[in-house]
């Protein structure tokens, strides 16, 4: 009975992996942007601008003959812009990291 569950445990596994590699070939084929046939007419849509904290570490640092410690918090401004073509109703978007900043003016 063991061995049954596991023929066809087994058989079920690869008949959906390939399944799978057949439908990943498929959007290959049918893949819109990397023809050099087609003629977009891009437009940009919009931009957005967001600030993520990405990282912090620790900052050591002399004063009066003190060794004090400060956290220094890492942020990325990141734009990302969208663009839209009018003529097959695609989109595509492009991301730019525009700054790292930190909030305690330390030497890296």
């Amino acid at each position: 009975m063991r061995k049954l569950k596991f023929i066809i445990s087994l058989s079920f596994a690869i008949f959906a992996s390939m399944q799978l590699m057949e439908a990943e070939a498929a959007v290959v084929e049918n893949d819109f942007y990397g023809t050099t046939d087609v003629q977009h007419d891009w437009k940009e849509y919009g931009t957005d601008i967001n600030v993520f904290q990405t990282d912090s570490h620790d900052v050591t640092y002399w004063k009066n003959f003190m060794r004090y410690s400060r956290t220094c918090n890492i942020s990325h401004k990141v734009k990302t812009v969208v663009y839209y073509c009018e003529l097959h109703d695609h989109t595509k978007s492009e991301t730019f990291l525009e700054d790292i900043t930190h909030s305690v003016n330390h030497s890296h």
